[in-house]
């Protein structure tokens, strides 16, 4: 499949003119920006939530610009940046397991397990 597609290409790329390679160099329009996501203010105590609304971790403690979350069985201090503002407070794009397993892999241990 991998060869087909290749050929594909090629014979595709064969076929063009100079314009149209030239068209493809020019610098696409600029994007609209999208909204930036409101930055989450967290202090010590704070439950932090995914972005389903479900409870996470807990901000144990902020220092300059991180925080120190601990789901319980695992901690990480992460950027406050990573954090946005949600409907019942701070957010993360992650869920308790998605968290503890990166925070398994940063040191080098495997996921905690719920029991």
């Amino acid at each position: 499949m991998k060869k087909i597609l290749t050929a594909l290409v090629a014979t595709s790329a064969l076929g063009m003119t100079a314009p149209a390679f030239a068209a493809q160099d020019a610098a696409p329009a600029p994007a609209a920006e999208a909204p930036a996501a409101a930055a989450a203010t967290a202090k010590a105590g704070d439950t932090v939530y995914d972005t389903a609304g479900e409870a996470v971790a807990t901000v144990e403690s902020v220092e300059g610009s991180n925080a120190v979350l601990s789901t319980g069985s695992s901690k990480a201090t992460v950027p406050l940046s990573s954090l946005a503002s949600g409907p019942k407070g701070p957010t993360i794009g992650m869920t308790k397991s998605q968290l503890e397993a990166a925070i398994a892999g940063a040191s080098g241990g495997a996921a905690p397990t719920n029991k």
